[in-house]
C-alpha cells in the first residue's frame, strides 16, 4: 500500500504513525516559550496594568498605545533577551537532539523501542552539530547578499529617476534569497536523511553526495519541499487574520490559536522530513545505497590425472 501512495501522503501518514514525536517539540516548545516570556509579562504587568494600555490593547491591537509602551524604560522589552537566546538554544538542541532518531523512526519500516529511539539520537547528534557548522558557513555568503541588495535598493530609492526602481530590486532579491535558502534547506535536509541510512560518518562527504542527488533531482526536490512550505505559511496568513478579528477580551481563545499555528509549524515542518524520507528511500536508495554484488567465487579446479577424493 505505501507504494502506491504519493510522496506527500506517504509521509503524512509517517508523521501520523510517530505523532509523538509531534507532541514532544510542541511540548518542549510550549514550556521554553513559557519560560521565555514570564519576566517580560510580570514587567508589563506593573507598567500598564493600571494605565490607559490595558483598554487600548486589551481589547485588540492599538500600534499607538503599543509604541507608547514599548518607549516606556519601565517596560524594558529588550531586557532579558540573553535568557531567552539561553532558552532557544536549548531548544535549538533538543531539536537537534531528537532529528535522528525522528528521521530513523519515519524510515524504519518497524516500529522503534525507546532504546532504539534514543540510540540513534545520541549517535548522530554530534554529525548534525558539524553539518549546523557547515551550514553557517553556507548561508553566511546569502546573508551578505541579502545585505547588499537590500542597501542597494535604498540607494536606488533615493537616486534613482525611476522612483520604484528600489522597491522592484528590493522586492526581487528578496525572492532571490528566499530562493537560496530554500535550496541550501532541501540540500541539508537530504543530507540528514541520506547519513540516516547509510550511516555515513563524514559530513563533508556526505554533503557532496546529497549536492549530487538534490540538484540531479531538483524539480522533483523543491516542488516537494515548496508545497509544504506554502501550506505553512498560509496557514500563518489564516491563523494571524482570525487572530486579528478576535475582540480583545477573548485572550484564553486568542493563546489556544496561537498554539494551534505553533502545532501546525511544527507539524508541516515534520512532514517535510518525512516526505523526504520517502522520496529518498523511493528514488534514490537504490542508487546510493544498495552495493554492487559480490562477484561469485570461480570454482577450484582439481589438477587433471588426480582422481577425486572418495570421502
Amino acid at each position: 500500500m505505501s507504494e502506491q501512495r504519493g510522496v506527500l501522503a506517504e509521509g503524512a501518514r509517517r508523521v501520523w504513525r510517530y505523532q509523538r514525536a509531534l507532541w514532544w517539540w510542541f511540548t518542549v516548545n510550549f514550556v521554553l516559550a513559557m519560560f521565555s516570556a514570564m519576566p517580560l509579562s510580570l514587567r508589563l504587568e506593573k507598567v500598564a496594568g493600571h494605565s490607559a494600555h490595558t483598554a487600548s490593547l486589551g481589547v485588540g491591537f492599538d500600534m499607538g498605545a503599543f509604541l507608547e509602551l514599548s518607549a516606556n524604560p519601565d517596560a524594558a522589552f529588550w531586557s532579558g533577551t540573553t535568557g531567552s537566546a539561553l532558552l532557544a538554544l536549548i531548544f535549538l538542541v533538543f531539536s537537534m537532539f531528537l532529528t535522528g532518531g525522528v528521521l530513523e523512526a519515519y524510515r524504519s519500516p518497524h516500529k522503534l523501542t525507546t532504546g532504539e529511539f534514543f540510540h540513534v539520537c545520541g549517535e548522530f547528534f554530534w554529525r548534525w552539530v558539524r553539518l549546523l557548522i557547515f551550514l553557517l558557513i553556507v548561508i553566511t555568503p546569502i546573508c551578505f547578499l541579502a545585505y547588499y541588495i537590500s542597501d542597494w535598493s535604498g540607494t536606488l530609492s533615493d537616486d534613482a529617476p525611476q522612483e520604484k526602481l528600489g522597491f522592484w530590486v528590493d522586492f526581487a532579491g528578496f525572492f532571490l534569497v528566499l530562493f537560496l535558502m530554500m535550496t541550501v534547506r532541501v540540500w541539508f535536509d537530504i543530507a540528514q536523511v541520506r547519513s540516516i541510512a547509510t550511516g555515513e560518518r563524514a559530513m563533508r562527504r556526505t554533503l557532496v553526495r546529497a549536492a549530487r542527488l538534490v540538484f540531479g533531482n531538483f524539480a522533483s526536490l523543491f516542488w516537494l519541499y515548496f508545497r509544504i512550505s506554502f501550506l505553512a505559511w498560509l496557514g500563518l496568513a489564516v491563523t494571524l487574520w482570525i487572530w486579528v478579528k478576535i475582540p480583545g477580551e477573548h485572550s484564553g481563545l486568542s493563546a489556544l490559536l496561537l498554539e494551534v499555528l505553533l502545532l501546525w509549524w511544527i507539524g508541516t515542518r515534520l512532514w517535510q522530513r518525512a516526505s523526504e524520507t520517502v522520496w529518498f528511500q523511493r528514488y534514490a536508495d537504490v542508487a546510493v545505497i544498495t552495493p554492487e554484488p559480490a562477484p561469485l567465487p570461480e570454482p577450484e579446479l582439481e589438477p587433471a590425472g588426480v582422481p577425486p577424493s572418495a570421502g
